[in-house]
């Protein structure tokens, strides 16, 4: 390229420059002349804005708030205010400041205010009309389907017309009626209630077998729970009475951890005697129930007789209970003391027929 056509092309370049900054600066007085009115067509535009506005905000007013369109705006107002605190706590990484940190916090508020809507709001409400939104698709759908077979139907009979003739065309239309009745009457019924839960249960048996034989029903024999479940307390009870000092020795020997008490906190009796496994259990069940409740427990002054103590110093040593070595009984036996059992007065009176 020379240099006079580039010379050419700028001096355009120029020429043009001026000619709009002269268009541009004429646009600019002709808009200052106006001061704060405005020309007659730019006013009716406004008008005609402003009143279209209110007529649509008087009218979303009285039809409510959509439900699609609230959930829609939560979810979309949801997302927005997770991204502003995600960039908020960039920003503040970055730059820092009082005004990141407000910012951050309208986020955090307004967050919350969409996942309630969401929650609270939006969630039950769905709930409930999830029904009726499935009947109304349904219902949508099936007059979809309807139109459509009507329209093939309708294109059907013109070619049996054209085909066939008058006879036999009304023939068709007759049973394609009489179909179409039948469909109608099949789709409608869909929708109708259950019919069997307004049958109440059991009302035909109510006659059935009224003079047969009456058979009384085929019960086991067994005891009462409250009876059952404190035989099975007093022999698991019996059991661990038996087998607490073996337990005890067996905890001690083995390698599994455990928990102890302070040295000097199982020592009673001015330090003639250790607290047992059982005591430590007992004060623990004692403690935990009155933390739980709020309330303290009243100490036991139930007095040990003479003997009992005796007996009980006797059969522990060191805090162990060692009174499963001193009797001959079997200690797999979880049973305990085998009583006698009562006899009944029938028993009584035929061992004293016998004798």
């Amino acid at each position: 390229m020379s240099k006079q056509s580039v010379d050419q092309l700028l001096d355009g370049v120029s020429s043009s420059i001026k000619s709009t900054s002269k268009s541009v600066d004429a646009l600019i007085e002709a808009i200052d002349s106006y001061g704060t009115e405005y020309p007659e067509m730019v006013e009716n535009l406004r008008r005609s804005l402003a009143k279209h506005d209110t007529e649509n905000e008087q009218k979303a007013a009285a039809a409510g708030v959509s439900l699609l369109s609230l959930k829609n705006s939560s979810l979309l107002g949801y997302l927005d205010t997770l991204s502003l605190i995600v960039q908020s706590k960039l920003d503040a990484l970055q730059i820092g400041g009082d005004k990141v940190e407000e910012m951050r916090a309208q986020a955090v508020q307004n967050s919350v205010v969409h996942r309630v809507t969401l929650d609270k709001g939006i969630k039950p409400l769905e709930k409930r009309l999830n029904y009726q939104l499935d009947k109304l698709m349904d219902t949508y759908r099936r007059r979809e389907r309807e139109e459509e077979e009507a329209k093939e139907k309708a294109q059907a009979r013109e070619e049996d017309k054209r085909s066939e003739g008058a006879d036999g065309a009304d023939s068709a239309d007759s049973a394609e009626e009489d179909a179409d009745m039948l469909e109608n009457d099949s789709a409608g019924l869909r929708f109708r209630p259950n019919a069997a839960g307004f049958i109440r249960k059991g009302a035909d048996k109510r006659h059935e077998g009224a003079g047969a034989k009456y058979r009384p029903p085929k019960i086991s024999a067994a005891l009462p729970p409250s009876m059952q479940e404190e035989q099975d307390e007093s022999k698991q009870e019996g059991r661990q009475r038996n087998l607490q000092s073996m337990d005890e020795y067996l905890r001690q020997v083995g390698d599994a951890p455990s928990v102890e008490a302070s040295v000097g906190a199982t020592i009673i009796n001015g330090g003639r005697d250790v607290k047992s496994q059982k005591q430590i259990e007992k004060e623990q069940e004692v403690t935990r129930y009155e933390e739980e409740n709020f309330v303290r427990l009243p100490a036991s002054k139930a007095k040990e007789s003479k003997r009992d103590r005796d007996k009980r110093m006797r059969n522990e040593f060191f805090g162990e209970d060692w009174s499963m070595f001193g009797n001959s009984r079997d200690i797999s036996d979880a049973g305990g003391i085998k009583r006698k059992r009562k006899q009944s007065a029938w028993q009584r009176a035929r061992k004293r027929m016998d004798k």
